[in-house]
């Protein structure tokens, strides 16, 4: 059995749904695309604290997010947090919202390539 899904390989994931979704996934290829770019933020993340605060692998996202202001900068941590609140927001169905759009979606997708960008050169 394999570790998990490296960011990466998420995000080529997302850019594979963005590009050609296809016919099985017509309803509900936004929020798959936006459920597999938080999983890529997530595991971004977790490769960061892995180098530089290996406690905080598995703590909540929100220890993490205001522990990143202080080993990233706030631009890095205010466009992680950012990030995250919309992903979550996208990946929860509400009858009455509509999915995130094609645009957002490779919004939050370069946000988090950047991100992780950012992360590798905090050594």
């Amino acid at each position: 059995m394999s570790g998990p899904m490296p960011p990466q390989e998420l995000l080529r994931a997302a850019d594979s749904l963005l590009t050609g979704h296809g016919s099985s996934l017509e309803r509900c290829w936004q929020r798959a695309c936006a459920a597999l770019l938080r999983v890529a933020l997530e595991r971004t993340l977790d490769d960061f604290w892995r180098r530089r605060a290996p406690a905080l692998v598995g703590a909540s996202m929100r220890a993490q997010l205001l522990v990143l202001r202080e080993l990233a900068g706030e631009t890095t941590a205010r466009t992680a947090r950012s990030a995250w609140d919309e992903l979550c927001l996208a990946v929860h169905h509400h009858s009455y919202e509509l999915p995130p759009t094609a645009a957002e979606l490779r919004s939050w997708y370069a946000e988090i390539v950047r991100l992780g960008d950012r992360l590798r050169q905090r050594r």
